[in-house]
């Protein structure tokens, strides 16, 4: 099936030592990427090295920007001058970078630009839906406010925020900023909050603590899936005997519905494994589960497999080809192992080391929740995107 090819603009992320882009906006392209043909235009500073290692990032084909000054640049609009000298930003539009988006501008079905500094990007000519994801309120941003003329800046500013937004067909974004989007005037049928939907993905609960849990490590998804259950079972052929060994009395919970018989006799052969026929997601927290598996070896939904485990709280232990793939920052807030022995390592350590899983725990459920925010909001775009 060929996907639809779809027009992502973003902008440098400011006050970064290292050029790259928003967390929000990678977690947004993360998802999108499953059912459309991304193409990113990235605004600011950019140099070829960090462009391609964007493109690596994400696993998308085609990401361009980074063009050196030219006699085709033009002057940005006048309401921008302050937020790019705030974020210490050439006040100018790429001549070069706004002709290439144009030039392709037919071949997209779709738009989605998510900073107000690329909104002189916007092409004309789109067959299908433009969109704006506000993952922040820039004239809300204290860089903006701040200092004598701040005021003066946020006057000029806002409106044209507003009426920058006002140009797409629709504007998504996190519950969190829904309420300042209201406020910047923005009115109630043009905005899609990542509330409207809610996810019926979303954990149901979380871990209290180290202390409520057990000496039991646990796998939980849709055991009918053939992805899930090979990657499940290479954690068992390639990873249970040894940590069983070097943990006495440890046991592994698979907890998921719609297991065949033949995947459910080779899971209850295993020693010390118990199977839960079950879709209930309170099981990981009733079990007193310490550790979650996720080898993610073969899944396809990478990225929404981690971030909802990781929402749990529960520290998770997972592959470095499931962090790669996913295309996602999620710094040390997972246990990522290079290979069956390392994954034994790791879980050694988070199984008997209380000051270990707290912090992971802690930093799991910190960035799970950030993330998982955002996912939302692109599923919620996807649908919308997914009917032009």
């Amino acid at each position: 099936m060929v996907k639809r090819k779809l027009l992502y603009i973003t902008a440098v992320q400011e006050h970064q030592s290292a050029t790259f882009i928003a967390e929000a906006t990678q977690a947004v392209i993360s998802i999108l990427k499953r059912d459309f043909d991304v193409s990113l235009a990235v605004v600011g500073a950019v140099s070829t090295d960090e462009l391609n290692a964007l493109r690596a990032h994400l696993s998308i084909t085609r990401v361009t920007g980074g063009f050196d000054h030219e006699p085709t640049d033009s002057a940005i609009e006048e309401p921008l001058k302050s937020l790019y000298k705030c974020w210490n930003v050439t006040p100018l539009v790429s001549g070069r970078l706004k002709s290439a988006i144009q030039r392709r501008a037919a071949d997209f079905e779709s738009v989605v630009i998510d900073n107000l500094l690329a909104i002189p990007y916007l092409p004309l000519g789109v067959q299908g839906k433009t969109v704006f994801f506000a993952h922040k309120v820039a004239s809300d941003s204290r860089d903006v406010s701040q200092g004598m003329l701040g005021g003066r800046r946020v006057a000029r500013l806002r409106p044209y925020e507003r009426e920058a937004m006002l140009r797409c067909d629709r504007v998504f974004s996190t519950t969190d900023t829904a309420s300042s989007l209201l406020e910047l005037g923005l009115p109630l049928g043009k905005l899609v909050d990542e509330a409207t939907r809610p996810s019926a993905a979303r954990p149901s609960a979380i871990v209290s603590g180290f202390s409520s849990t057990r000496m039991r490590i646990g796998y939980s998804g849709y055991l009918g899936d053939d992805q899930n259950t090979a990657s499940l079972r290479w954690f068992l052929e390639n990873v249970w005997g040894a940590i069983r060994e070097a943990v006495p009395g440890l046991e592994f919970h698979v907890i998921g519905g719609g297991v065949s018989e033949e995947v459910a006799s080779f899971i209850v052969a295993q020693s010390d494994v118990i199977l839960h026929r079950d879709n209930n997601d309170r099981k990981v927290t009733e079990l007193g589960i310490r550790v979650m598996v996720e080898p993610l070896l073969h899944e396809l939904h990478v990225e929404a497999k981690l971030v909802n485990a990781m929402v749990r709280a529960v520290p998770l232990a997972t592959t470095r080809e499931a962090v790669t793939r996913a295309g996602l920052n999620l710094m040390d807030a997972v246990s990522v192992a290079d290979s069956p022995a390392h994954m034994v390592l790791n879980l050694r350590r988070i199984l008997s080391e209380a000051t270990l899983w707290e912090a992971l725990s802690a930093r799991s459920e910190q960035i799970g929740t950030r993330l998982l925010a955002y996912h939302e909001v692109a599923h919620s775009m996807r649908r919308l995107l997914i009917q032009v």
